[in-house]
């Protein structure tokens, strides 16, 4: 009888092992048209992103009345100086870890060699105004190329249920979702 237990206690434990370990790989969103999400600043204020249409290599959203072209790694296509590189890169999973050099302004506003490293940092459970949700932990750290110095750092949080980044923290500032609708 012992014997009989303890194989199903390691039986038991073996699958829990498995499924534990078995952190998930997600491919890049595929969106309808009409998907939207809705999203809250700590200050109050609410923004919509609505999904239009997919191009050949980009997403094109409304985003309360402003057209937004994304890329496939759900960036902004405007490249603007600070440009920091794609917000996730897919296929994303635990333990990822990219680069994006570029150039910034320092703060006697000279051009500044940059760096931002992004890492998916853990794939867990957060709660936001809009549920609770399987998400990416993606932490984003900027770094001066001369010396060598932290700049700042961000964390923000992709769910592959709700096909979007639904929450990210930057220096004391929150966004969150706070209501979606996808097909």
């Amino acid at each position: 009888m012992r014997n009989i237990l303890f194989m199903f206690l390691i039986f038991v434990l073996v699958l829990v092992g498995i499924s534990y370990a078995a952190d998930p790989v997600v491919e890049r969103p595929v969106y309808s048209a009409g998907d939207y999400w809705v999203f809250t600043r700590d200050d109050g204020k609410t923004t919509k992103l609505e999904f239009l249409r997919e191009e050949k290599d980009r997403y094109i959203f409304n985003q309360d009345g402003v057209q937004v072209v994304k890329d496939f790694d759900l960036t902004v296509e405007k490249r603007m100086r600070d440009y920091r590189g794609p917000l996730v890169k897919f296929p994303i999973k635990v333990g990822k870890v990219w680069t994006y050099d570029y150039e910034g302004a320092s703060a006697r506003y000279q051009s500044v060699g940059r760096q931002a490293k992004y890492a998916v940092a853990a794939y867990e459970q957060i709660t936001v105004p809009a549920g609770t949700f399987w998400s990416f932990k993606i932490t984003l750290s900027i770094y001066e190329t001369i010396y060598w110095e932290k700049g700042f750092s961000t964390e923000y949080w992709y769910a592959p249920d709700v096909k979007q980044i639904i929450k990210s923290s930057k220096e004391g500032k929150i966004l969150e979702l706070k209501e979606y609708k996808i097909k």
